[in-house]
């Protein structure tokens, strides 16, 4: 009888941990920002600032973010792909530094048409209004968090 009681003591607290971990990763924010790191002959390169906020009070373990940067649906550029997990302290934050690797001017122009890079070639102030998809798993649950952004070129 003593097994019995012991086992459904365990089943209750192992089921009471996934569900906090469930509701943790939807508790976490994260805010990305993207700005124009270079134009050049090869096409723009961009980096992405990506700040990650646990408001829980356990330590999270999550691999590094990816971000998908899209312009009316189609990629303009992503992030690299690192197989790294980091942790996050419980009521803390961690911020990341993220390149962007951007297609070449010939890929920009079938995306953002040849006006718009005729324009960022000369020199002209260009707004894009584009989506930054940021990507990660926390704690084995997959996250992902879409921002509209306004970027200025």
């Amino acid at each position: 009888m003593l097994k019995w009681i012991a086992g459904g003591a365990a089943t209750f607290l192992a089921l009471r941990y996934l569900l906090r971990l469930n509701r943790v990763a939807d508790t976490i924010n994260s805010r990305t920002g993207i700005r124009v790191h270079k134009v050049g002959l090869s096409g723009i390169r961009l980096k992405a600032r990506v700040l990650l906020q646990n408001p829980n009070p356990i330590e999270l373990n999550m691999q590094y973010p990816f971000v998908n940067i899209t312009y009316k649906g189609t990629s303009l550029g992503t992030s690299t792909v690192r197989n790294e997990l980091i942790g996050i302290p419980g009521n803390g934050e961690q911020s990341f530094e993220i390149d962007i690797q951007s297609a070449g001017w010939f890929s920009l122009m079938q995306v953002l048409g040849g006006d718009l890079v005729k324009r960022i070639r000369s020199g002209e102030k260009v707004v894009l209004d584009i989506v930054a998809i940021t990507s990660t798993v926390v704690n084995k649950i997959p996250y992902t968090r879409e921002e509209a952004i306004k970027l200025n070129i």
